[in-house]
């Protein structure tokens, strides 16, 4: 280096992300690799980034790795082997990491620097870089989405982009906003207005609305008269109304040891659980399965009359398709389904 010639730096471009050399001189010193990076930063600090895409990508991984672990937890729970458990492991990493490509995808299109996005995951920035370039994120991403389309294709269920005003699948409820949920489903059935059904109560207006609103839990004698005015089932209501006054503490209720009770009672909750959720058609039910194969209409509608018990992963999804926790349905499914040959010799094995 000739002498008097100002020393050369590498520095990484906070735009692109590409390294660059720039002359060390007094001063702030250049963050972007080019006048068109830094014309962009500006650009896109001036104007909020459409984050529709990333938003997509995130939610739609985020929902194959929810299932996936549904479906591997059914799996160990069901007594598979260890060449099933282990491809389900592996399908679970591969999920796993697609969620994680679609994090960085969306930080860095918000403008996320790798320095924080890789402090987030525990890494050092460079390394996390050249983990995830540009290159990388966009051919596993693209991949998630032909793996999802292929899996729609196989079950029936249009692609995302075919299923324009399909709004995304809500939250799960609490056991609060579910048994709301039911008494406005119920109310709305009558025709009769908040006032008439609450002189045929015995109650103020008021109070009604409140219930109704999520923002009183009443007694059960009131509950119950309200069912009967709606001319509902007081069984499915009072699950919900029982469910709700139960502290955050002691979310769940002791499963009944015999299997038939505990077979009613999953039933039971099954048919609360589609009555918060407004009574929907059975063909909404099976288009709110967000992935992987969908329920049939026929097993959806034994499910909830009682008929039979579906296995956990297509209970688990119409669960979810209703707006419920797989997780509280969980432990009455095992106590209502008789456990499986290779489950049984597996606790005599180890006693």
């Amino acid at each position: 280096m000739p002498s008097g010639s100002p020393r050369q730096q590498t520095r990484q471009c906070t735009h692109c992300g590409n390294d660059f050399q720039y002359a060390v001189r007094r001063g702030r010193p250049n963050t972007f690799c080019s006048p068109a990076c830094r014309a962009a930063a500006r650009s896109s600090s001036a104007e909020p980034p459409d984050l529709t895409r990333y938003n997509e990508d995130l939610g739609a991984t985020a929902e194959d790795l929810q299932l996936s672990a549904t479906t591997l937890l059914a799996a160990v729970h069901g007594g598979e082997d260890t060449d099933d458990l282990m491809g389900q492991v592996t399908d679970h990493y591969r999920f796993l990491k697609d969620v994680e490509a679609a994090v960085v995808a969306r930080g860095r299109a918000r403008g996320d620097s790798w320095m924080q996005i890789a402090e987030a995951a525990g890494s050092g920035a460079e390394s996390y870089r050249k983990k995830w370039t540009q290159d990388k994120v966009s051919r596993r991403l693209t991949r998630a989405r032909e793996a999802r389309r292929d899996r729609q294709a196989a079950s029936g269920r249009p692609a995302a982009a075919d299923r324009a005003g399909c709004a995304p699948l809500p939250p799960a409820q609490t056991p609060g906003e579910q048994f709301a949920a039911a008494m406005v489903s119920l109310q709305r059935s009558t025709g009769l207005t908040i006032k008439d059904t609450a002189s045929r109560i015995g109650v103020s207006p008021s109070y009604v609305s409140r219930i109704l609103a999520g923002t009183r839990r009443p007694s059960w004698p009131i509950v119950e008269a309200f069912v009967e005015t709606c001319e509902g089932r007081s069984l499915e209501m009072r699950a919900l109304w029982e469910a709700a006054q139960r502290t955050p503490d002691h979310q769940q209720e002791p499963v009944p040891e015999d299997p038939e009770e505990a077979k009613a009672q999953l039933h039971t909750a099954l048919r609360a659980l589609y009555l918060a959720a407004d009574r929907p058609d059975l063909w909404d039910v099976k288009r709110a399965v967000s992935t992987g194969t969908k329920p049939s209409i026929r097993e959806i509608s034994l499910a909830l009359n009682g008929t039979r018990i579906p296995d956990w992963e297509t209970t688990a999804k119409i669960i979810m398709a209703l707006r419920g926790s797989p997780a509280e349905f969980r432990p009455l499914w095992q106590a209502a389904s008789p456990p499986s040959t290779t489950s049984a010799l597996q606790a005599a094995a180890f006693g």
